[in-house]
C-alpha cells in the first residue's frame, strides 16, 4: 500500500480474449493457420468458453472503474469471423460506458496475409490510434498511457518484435511526461518471473532495448502485458523505477489455479501503483497484490 489517498486514475486490464472459430474449408488452412486451427479444435475451444465473455462484463462494471486497457489477442487465428465476434464484444464494452485503449496481439497478426491486409486495423478502426503505434494517451485523471507495438507475424513461432527505431520513438514520447506512467505492450519484457517462463519461441525480440528505455527514463513506470495467460506482478531486478504486470486471460479456464477468468485493476497513485487481481472461482474475488522481487 502507498497510503489511503484516492487514486489519480483507475484502469482495468483485460488480456487475451482469444475469440475462436473452427475452420473446415482446407483452402483457408494454408501456412500457420493449419496449426492454429488444430489447436482451437483440440484445446483452445474448450479452454476459452466464449459465452462467458458477456457475463464477465458485469464484474468489470462492479469495480466502478470505466477505463479499460486491452492488450491484444482478440482472436485465435486472425480470421474475419473471429474479428467480428471480438468487435461485437468491444462495441458492447464501449456501449456500457468504458473508455477503451487497445492494441493487437500476436494472434491478431497470426498470418502474413492478415498483417498485409491490415485485418486488425480494419475491424477495430474506431478504436485504433490514427497515428499508429507507439501511441500516447491520457487517462481521465491525466496519467499518461503509452501503447507500444510488439507484434509481428511468424511462419511457425510466436515471437514478438520491437525495433530499435520504435524503442527510440518510445523514448521520445516519454520525454516531458509526468513522473508516473503506464506503458503497455502485448509481450512481457521479462523472460521469467515467479508467475511464468517464456520459451525461446514465445519471447519478444529486442526486449532489452525497450526495457532499458523505460528503466532509464527517470519515471516510475508500470509495464503492462498479456500473452502468457498467467498473473505476475514483479519489480524489475535491474531498474528500481520499473515494475512489470502480466494478467491472465479474461475468460480462460485456468485448471492449474482452479479459476475460470480474471482481470487486473490498476490504481495510479501520486508515487506509484496499487494492483488488484480479480479472479473467478465460485465467485469473484479481489486481492491487492504487492510486487514480487526476482
Amino acid at each position: 500500500m502507498h497510503g489511503s489517498s484516492a487514486p489519480i486514475d483507475t484502469l482495468l486490464h483485460v488480456a487475451d480474449l482469444h475469440f475462436w472459430k473452427v475452420v473446415a474449408n482446407p483452402l483457408r488452412l494454408f501456412n500457420k493457420r493449419f496449426l492454429g486451427n488444430l489447436n482451437v479444435w483440440l484445446r483452445r475451444g474448450r479452454s476459452f468458453p466464449m459465452s462467458e465473455a458477456a457475463l464477465f462484463v458485469e464484474a468489470l462494471a462492479a469495480t466502478s472503474a470505466n477505463q479499460l486497457l486491452l492488450t491484444g489477442d482478440f482472436t485465435s487465428t486472425s480470421l474475419d469471423e473471429e474479428f467480428l465476434l471480438a468487435r461485437r464484444f468491444v462495441d458492447a464494452l464501449n456501449g456500457s460506458g468504458f473508455a477503451l485503449n487497445l492494441m493487437p496481439g500476436n494472434h491478431d497478426v497470426y498470418t502474413f496475409e492478415a498483417r498485409r491486409n491490415h485485418r486488425f486495423e480494419r475491424h477495430f478502426a474506431p478504436y485504433v490510434p490514427q497515428e499508429g503505434y507507439p501511441a500516447l494517451r491520457r487517462l481521465a485523471g491525466g496519467t499518461p498511457l503509452l501503447l507500444v507495438p510488439t507484434v509481428c507475424p511468424n511462419w511457425v513461432s510466436s515471437k514478438g518484435r520491437i525495433t530499435r527505431q520504435e524503442a527510440e520513438q518510445v523514448k521520445r514520447l516519454l520525454d516531458g511526461l509526468p513522473p508516473v506512467v503506464i506503458v503497455a505492450g502485448h509481450y512481457p519484457l521479462l523472460e521469467k518471473t515467479h508467475g511464468y517462463e517464456l520459451t525461446r519461441e514465445r519471447r519478444l525480440r529486442n526486449a532489452d532495448a525497450l526495457r532499458q528505455v523505460l528503466g532509464e527514463s527517470g519515471r516510475t513506470i508500470l509495464y503492462v502485458a498479456g500473452h502468457v495467460h498467467r498473473f505476475s506482478y514483479t519489480r524489475d531486478p535491474v531498474y528500481p523505477n520499473l515494475s512489470h504486470l502480466s494478467t491472465g486471460a479474461f475468460f480462460h479456464i485456468n485448471r492449474r489455479e482452479h479459476i475460470r477468468g480474471e482481470f487486473a485493476r490498476i490504481c495510479v497513485l501520486a508515487d506509484g501503483f496499487e494492483v488488484h487481481r480479480h479472479t473467478l472461482s465460485e465467485s469473484w474475488s479481489d486481492l491487492e497484490v504487492p510486487p514480487e522481487a526476482l
